[in-house]
């Protein structure tokens, strides 16, 4: 039996049909790419803390990377979010 929910809709090509732009990729007031990337980075990074707190408590020692991997990539995703804290106040501020 073919499987029916992975089919695509069909597109209208009627005339007053209107063509995916930027408004139908999404909102303007949604979450950026930057920041978006920013938070990915920042909860893994909390996660492989929380992972090697885990492990200490009961006595195991995880790989460095576990802690390594917070130690660069935590300050990446805080100067991320400060670029985007800046980019917004430079899009209001013209606004």
């Amino acid at each position: 039996m073919p499987d029916t929910t992975s089919a695509a809709a069909p597109r209208s090509t009627a005339p007053g049909a209107a063509a995916p732009g930027p408004a139908a990729s999404g909102s303007p007031r949604g979450i950026s790419t930057l920041l978006l990337v920013a938070l990915v980075i920042a909860g893994l990074c909390a996660l492989s803390i929380v992972a090697v707190l885990v492990a200490s408590t009961g006595g195991h020692v995880l790989w460095a990377g576990f802690t390594l991997f917070p130690a660069v990539f935590l300050p990446v995703a805080f100067l991320l979010m400060c670029v985007e804290l800046l980019r917004n106040a430079r899009s209001r501020s013209r606004a």
